[in-house]
């Protein structure tokens, strides 16, 4: 194991530069990074004399940044994400459209709305009611937007709804506090229907005259077993959830709730989701875990029980990459409980367990964690694991 620094990195594991840029920023993601993360792993390939890969695959692709990127390069790609709201932003973020799909979503701003019939939809959230995180007139829009939508086709349909899933923080007197939704009455909140429109109309721009082609698969999947052959990939990219004990479920359980319409969908994504976090009743405790966790992982059991899957994810990127093939997983180190996990190096200590050839740590960012009573210097970095 190697550790290296490259401090320029930094910025880029952040979804800052992600904003402003040209379908990226269609729907904001604060845990994800920036699509530069991606050219830097493109480019140190072909720097330690490899050829480029032909064949990505991201197996936490969040909302699609790693596989926009490739597509972009015209690089075929495949995303797998626990999240059924992940997964459908990454295919519409990253699919191709059509300008006969662009026109029928501007006409689709002119249609009138069926109010009446909006207000019997039945949309409900498992933290609390939906009409608490709205202004009336707003709620009722979302929800009209939302039935009308549905009678689009294919891909109008899916960049509609994904237009409409982004501006609910506007739309919303939620704020995100960390692991948390809170209600905010102080809050201004936008018209829904006015953000919508504006939404709509840049997504169109920013499709226009683009580039076809390359078009990656998406699936809803686990990335412990993923449904992909051995030895398919030429390289991995990407960014599993960190060691944070936020459950990004109910962090964007409106957005979840909305697209799927059902409450119970959020319980569903928790289940193929790797434990970063503490599910309520049930703190999974495991008796087995990776040597190299130590006795911290039966200390502090999401500790154990992170790494525990992390270990299968890995082993997992081992097997669908081919000889000579790299995976690049960019993690944070954490503190839980006033105790510093190093999860860069426990995770490039089991990637040489599983068979990896050679590991390297490349620090971006060092932060410091305000731990009463003290404060703690941790890291994030890009772990390189080589077949």
């Amino acid at each position: 194991m190697r550790v290296a620094t490259d401090y320029a990195l930094g910025a880029f594991m952040t979804f800052e530069l992600s904003k402003e840029k040209p379908i990226h920023g269609w729907f904001w993601y604060k845990e994800g990074y920036a699509p530069e993360l991606v050219d830097w792993a493109l480019k140190t390939e072909l720097e330690t004399g490899n050829r480029r890969p032909e064949s990505v695959l991201d197996p936490f692709c969040g909302v699609g940044t790693t596989l926009l990127a490739a597509k972009d390069k015209g690089i075929a790609s495949a995303g797998v994400d626990a999240s059924t709201l992940a997964a459908f932003v990454s295919k519409a973020k990253t699919e191709d459209y059509e300008k006969s799909d662009l026109e029928s979503a501007l006409a689709f701003l002119n249609r009138k709305l069926d109010y009446r019939s909006a207000e019997k939809l039945d949309w409900q959230f498992e933290l609390f009611s939906t009409k608490a995180a709205f202004p009336k007139r707003n709620h009722t829009e979302i929800l009209a937007l939302r039935e009308a939508i549905e009678n689009e086709d294919g891909r109008c349909r899916n960049l509609l709804l994904l237009a409409l899933l982004s501006v609910l923080p506007q739309a919303s007197v939620i704020l995100k506090d960390g692991g948390v939704l809170k209600i905010d009455k102080r809050k201004r909140a936008l018209p829904a229907r006015e953000i919508f429109r504006r939404k709509v109309k840049r997504m169109c721009r920013e499709l226009e005259g683009r580039p076809q082609g390359h078009v990656p698969r998406v699936f809803l999947g686990d990335a412990r077993a993923l449904d992909i052959g051995g030895e398919e990939v030429d390289a991995v990219i990407t960014s599993p959830p960190y060691l944070n004990n936020i459950d990004y479920s109910k962090i964007y359980g409106l957005e979840l709730s909305l697209l799927a319409m059902s409450k119970a969908e959020a319980e569903e994504v928790r289940m193929r989701a790797i434990r970063s976090f503490i599910r309520t009743g049930n703190p999974g405790q495991e008796t087995e875990m990776p040597p190299e966790v130590g006795e911290i992982g039966l200390r502090i059991p999401i500790v154990g029980t992170y790494f525990k899957d992390m270990e299968a994810s890995i082993a997992e990127m081992f097997r669908v990459l081919r000889p000579g093939g790299a995976a690049y997983v960019n993690v944070s180190n954490s503190v839980i409980h006033e105790t510093h996990v190093i999860v860069d190096e426990i995770f490039a200590q089991m990637a040489e367990r599983i068979g990896f050839a050679e590991t390297e740590i490349v620090v971006g960012a060092e932060r410091i964690a305000d731990v009463r009573p003290q404060k703690v210097k941790t890291r994030e970095s890009v772990v390189i694991m080589r077949k």
